[in-house]
Formats: C-alpha cells, structure tokens, sequence
C-alpha cells in the first residue's frame, strides 16, 4: 500500500473517530496503532507523534466519547425549561446514540464506568450518568414530584433511554421512525412529570 503523504486537517481527531470506528467494527482486541494508521492511509510514525501507544489513545477515545456525549445532554436542558428537562435529557440520549454507534459501544463494551442499584439508591461513577440523575432530580423536584419517588423514577428515566439506545444499535432491529419522538412518548408515559 502507498502512504498518501501527511495532509490531516486534524490527525489527532482522525485519529480518535476512526479508531472508535474501528473498534466498532472489529472490537478491541483486534486494535493497534498499526492497524488504524494503515486505515487512515498515514504513517505508523504519524500515530505516534499523536499517542505514544495504543492503550493511550484508548483513554483519549474514552474522553473524546464522555465529553461528547455529556456536551448532548447538557445542551437540550440548556435549551428547555426545567419543567421538561429530564424528557429533553432523554430524547439527546438516544438521539446521541442512535446517530453514533460507535460512540455507544465503546462506552458501554468495557468496565471503565461503575452505577449500582441498590434497594434505597441509584448511584454512579460515571459523568454522564451523574448529569442525567442531577437533571432529572432538579426537573422532578420543579414538578413537585414525591421524594418517594425519585429512586424509581430515575431508574425508569435510565432504563427507558438506555434501552431504546441500545435497540438503536442492534444490528438485526430496525425502525424508520423518530428516535427522539418515541422517546418523548415513552418517557410522558411511564413517568408523571407534569
């Protein structure tokens, strides 16, 4: 194969996206430096001047992917009212995840994030997850939501969002529809924010 000569508008964020697309496509195992400047038509040295291996490049996908997708969350409660932030929240979720599929399988396919349920709470490590309960608890309290009921909302909230992502990236499912429309609906049916 001939390397195209080095003329990356942004190598560092080529980088990143077609090593997540990578991932994506062949799983982690299969990763390396290598591997992706060979994907990108560049150097192996090119790579190296950005990361200085494999497992560094990785914890800069997992920064690259976090931020991005707290940035989505944080932009629709930004644009609406309190009174509707946790439905906002949710619909950019799925939207976020149903327009990135490797976004989502590169978060959610490794133990680098910890949310346990307990039987009183529902706590997490990782930041976006800590962005949708905060919002959604502000947006329950604005609805003069029972404080009994928080727990179970959010873990509805959670499961509802998460789980229509995840439909939105299984190969075999298909819907034409919109994923932010059918998650509004779903969210104003299983919870009563209003």
């Amino acid at each position: 194969m001939k390397l195209k000569p080095y003329h990356h508008g942004n190598l560092q964020t080529e980088l990143i996206e077609e090593g997540l697309a990578l991932i994506h496509e062949e799983g982690r195992g299969n990763f390396s430096l290598r591997k992706l400047a060979k994907r990108l038509g560049v150097s192996p040295t090119a790579c190296y001047n950005h990361y200085s291996n494999a497992e560094e490049l990785l914890g800069e996908m997992k920064n690259y992917v976090t931020k991005k997708f707290c940035d989505a969350l944080l932009e629709k409660v930004d644009e609406g009212e309190l009174k509707y932030a946790a439905i906002s929240m949710g619909k950019a979720y799925v939207n976020f995840f149903s327009k990135n599929p490797h976004y989502f399988s590169y978060i959610y396919d490794n133990e680098d994030y910890r949310i346990e349920l307990e039987d009183d709470t529902f706590e997490g490590n990782f930041e976006p997850f800590r962005i949708f309960k905060e919002v959604a608890l502000k947006c329950m309290e604005y609805n003069h939501v029972g404080k009994e009921k928080y727990r179970d909302n959010l873990i509805v909230m959670w499961a509802t969002v998460h789980g229509l992502a995840a439909m939105a990236n299984m190969e075999g499912f298909h819907y034409e529809g919109d994923w932010g429309g059918l998650t509004e609906k779903l969210l104003n049916t299983k919870i009563n924010l209003l």
